[in-house]
């Protein structure tokens, strides 16, 4: 494993805060919730339909940029990406009614995931096989820097400032990695592969689809991903209603257990040295397990939230683990078709992660009970999914 130069960290950062800018666009206006309400002369359900529209556009945007930076390259359509991602926060700051903000919150998305997308086939494609591990780690890591400093700076500047002083700093965040990849980043889609003859779209996902390694490991990805959702759908209830705890200290337990994240994506890399990357993995599950069976245990016991955090923060753990490995050995078997198979790689997160919250909304009982039945659920789906065969 060679040691990264200059230039490849440079890369590294930049795809850092191209992956970073999704976390920070949902866990940065989370404060503002209440002002954005009183703002628009609406009830917070209403406001909460604002992170729906930013998946749906995430989602739909996922595929699209993939297709693109497979047949155009990567930098010119980041470099767009950007540019629309930067229109949709104005449009954000300015818009006059909460219907006017929802549209706006969907193309920010639907733009501001071709970072994500596109940094994972760039990864795939600039670095050496032997160090994709390691960037995939370091990545995980710097991006996890968003969800720790998000709610505690957007508390900040709700609790300063207005509630769109949120997207004005995420309209900073976006001129700044504009400005990295038009001077920073390299193309790294090679010109043979861009001037190739055009392939079927639907053939290009087919192909992707046959390979069971992608698929076994992206439902794996796709299950972490649930989790992470989860989560962060019912850490506000678990922590401020049930557990009766201020906004302000939600906001630090937020972040540290962001820093479970970092913590377990050092890990991923680490560990390399004793185990196999599918070592790391069925571990990780098996450690999730336990974790997500003495959660659940606690749930029903109704525990203090003092107990409950602790099993939670290594489920958490767990998850810096598998986002990394479990993205590595998905997109391994591509080069050529790499955006394609990010881009799908994504999408089938959300869409298991939509399944799995619909699945857990019929169901009619305690929330606290609900939340940790869906956390024992997933990590039961991690071990059949393990147990797909790879050829």
């Amino acid at each position: 494993m060679s040691k990264l130069k200059k230039q490849q960290f440079i890369v590294v950062f930049i795809l850092a805060l191209l992956s970073a800018l999704e976390p920070f666009s949902i866990d940065l206006y989370l404060p503002g919730f209440l002002k954005i309400s009183q703002y628009y002369h609406t009830d917070l359900k209403a406001v909460q339909f604002s992170i729906s529209t930013f998946l749906a556009g995430f989602a739909v945007g996922q595929l699209f940029w993939g297709i693109i930076s497979d047949k155009y390259g990567r930098k010119w359509p980041t470099i767009i990406s950007l540019l629309l991602f930067i229109a949709a926060t104005v449009a954000c700051i300015y818009a006059t009614s909460i219907e006017q903000f929802w549209i706006a919150r969907f193309f920010q998305a639907f733009a501001g995931c071709a970072g994500v997308v596109i940094a994972r086939a760039i990864v795939n494609e600039y670095f050496e096989q032997d160090d994709t591990m390691r960037v995939f780690s370091l990545l995980a890591i710097i991006a996890g820097v968003a969800p720790i400093i998000g709610p505690v700076a957007g508390n900040f500047l709700v609790s300063h400032f207005e509630w769109q002083s949120t997207f004005v700093t995420l309209f900073v965040l976006g001129v700044i990695s504009l400005l990295l990849v038009v001077f920073f980043l390299p193309e790294t889609k090679v010109k043979t592969a861009l001037n190739a003859p055009k392939r079927n779209l639907m053939q290009d996902f087919k192909a992707v689809f046959k390979v069971k390694t992608f698929l076994k490991y992206t439902l794996i990805g796709s299950v972490t991903y649930s989790i992470l959702m989860i989560y962060l759908a019912n850490a506000p209830y678990l922590i401020m209603e049930y557990g009766q705890l201020s906004s302000a200290t939600f906001s630090y337990i937020f972040a540290f257990n962001a820093v479970g994240l970092m913590v377990g994506a050092w890990i991923s890399n680490s560990f390399t040295r004793w185990w196999s990357i599918r070592q790391i993995i069925f571990y990780t599950t098996i450690a999730g397990l336990i974790c997500s069976v003495v959660f659940l245990g606690f749930c029903i016991a109704q525990q203090p939230i003092e107990w409950l955090l602790i099993p939670l923060f290594f489920i958490i753990l767990t998850l810096g683990v598998l986002f990394p490995t479990t993205t590595k050995l998905a997109l391994e078997p591509f080069h050529e078709n790499s955006g394609s198979a990010s881009a799908l790689l994504g999408s089938l997160q959300l869409m298991l992660t939509f399944i799995i919250s619909a699945m857990t909304n019929l169901i009619p009982l305690d929330l606290l009970i609900l939340t940790g039945i869906a956390l024992f659920v997933c990590h039961i789906l991690y071990l059949l999914c393990y147990w797909i065969k790879e050829k």
